[in-house]
């Protein structure tokens, strides 16, 4: 009983063991099938299409690439008018119209690769601090982060602790159960805030859709020393570009752009009834895809897309907060015009690529390419011996066990039937 457990454990470590101690080599079979090689060489043929028609010709594969280094430069050009009274633009006396211009509008007046336009605006004037400081603003939230604080006592006023328009001066209004701040003042109303977001708002700038600007982008690839500029697309007097306008259709290659143009381009289709009110995060991309064996010049595909949420419920659009200050050189006195500004953002997203002919890369793609040929092999063993209709006979063939045995048997046979030197078997049987 223990030789036969003895004898079980070593064929079960044999048979663990044997497939470590075993040795694959290719076989060469050559079938004689006019159907099979014809599909072997369909795998091939489409195989070398697709390196040469598509990785070759097609993406180029032949060119040595270089990335762009680019820059953007804009000049917006135009003049909007608004009401500083409570009431439309129509109706507004000469003397409380407001004329904003380029100076007025682009905030800032530079920046790199992106521009601002103001389309709406509120407007708290002349604030100063004063010691007693000022009275919260009643209508505001009294939880959150940008919180008044809610008092019936000074004790409920820590004193230097953060409010929404300044900090606490420790001592509580009775009358609105606020505590006062110091800061500065007159403070900036909510109703006054909201109110402005209205699209009836007499502070809005309708006429920003009619404002042009002017983009010029220049790209240059270090790698090939080669510049290319919007601006020199096609050959064209100075004057064209005082008097074009950019059309995808009609004149593409104009580098002025209407702004309502731009906003329709980028999906915003009622833009004096929204958008004008809260503002909008636009991008202007400009991929440049350069031929240098072909092109002279190098014109870039347009996209405009409106990042921004429009439905966004905690802030639509697009603002921010302003000041001018004025200072009295005499006494001292500071003073500023607060600004909460809501306009169209534009930010500017430029990529290129250039390639040239080069026979390394050339090289390089044909010769990994030709690495590809080798699955054609690969998928005509597998049509063959799993799936058409002979496939049983062809894995046969293909596939061939050869065991230790059978060798040693081979090698016996060889042995005995080899002569000696005097003609006789090298190994003989002896008979008694």
């Amino acid at each position: 009983h223990t030789m036969s457990g003895g004898a079980s454990c070593w064929e079960k470590t044999q048979t663990a063991v044997s497939p470590f101690l075993e040795y694959d080599t290719v076989k060469t079979v050559h079938i004689r099938s006019k159907k099979v090689g014809l599909l072997f060489r369909l795998i091939q043929l489409g195989i070398l299409g697709y390196i040469i028609g598509y990785v070759i010709v097609y993406k180029k594969g032949y060119q040595e690439i270089d990335q762009a280094v680019s820059s953007v430069v804009t000049k917006v050009k135009g003049t909007a008018a608004s009401c500083d009274l409570n009431m439309s633009l129509a109706n507004c006396p000469n003397a409380s119209v407001r004329i904003w211009d380029t100076v007025d509008y682009t905030i800032p007046a530079q920046e790199n690769n992106a521009f601002f336009i103001v389309t709406n605006f509120v407007e708290t004037p002349r604030q100063y601090q004063r010691e007693e400081g000022w009275d919260e603003d009643p209508r505001a939230n009294t939880t959150g982060s940008n919180k008044v604080y809610y008092c019936d006592t000074d004790a409920d006023c820590p004193r230097y602790a953060a409010s929404r328009n300044g900090v606490l001066s420790g001592v509580c209004n009775q009358s609105t159960h606020r505590c006062r701040i110091l800061g500065w003042g007159p403070i900036e109303l909510i109703d006054t805030d909201n109110a402005a977001e209205s699209p009836n708002s007499n502070t809005l700038l309708p006429a920003a859709e009619n404002f042009t600007v002017f983009i010029k982008n220049n790209i240059f690839f270090p790698k090939f020393n080669t510049k290319f500029a919007n601006t020199g697309i096609v050959k064209r007097p100075p004057s064209y570009f005082t008097s074009c306008t950019w059309s995808r259709d009609r004149d593409p290659y104009c580098p002025v752009f209407r702004i309502g143009d731009i906003l329709v381009e980028a999906g915003i289709t009622n833009f004096r009834k929204n958008e004008v009110a809260t503002g909008a995060v636009i991008s202007i991309g400009m991929q440049y895809n350069c031929n240098l064996d072909t092109d002279t010049t190098c014109a870039p595909s347009l996209t405009f897309t409106r990042t921004d949420d429009p439905n966004d419920p905690l802030s639509a659009g697009y603002n921010f907060r302003q000041a001018y200050y004025t200072s009295s050189y005499a006494t001292g006195f500071v003073h500023r015009d607060l600004y909460k500004v809501f306009g169209l953002r534009f930010i500017f997203v430029v990529s290129g690529t250039a390639g040239r002919f080069s026979f390394i890369p050339l090289l390089v793609a044909f010769g990994s390419g030709l690495g590809l040929l080798g699955l054609a092999t690969v998928l005509a063993d597998l049509l063959v011996t799993k799936i058409i209709q002979h496939r049983a006979f062809y894995m046969a063939k293909k596939y061939e066990v050869v065991d230790e045995s059978e060798y040693q048997a081979f090698y016996k046979s060889i042995q005995s039937n080899a002569p000696t030197e005097e003609g006789t078997p090298l190994l003989s049987t002896t008979t008694r």
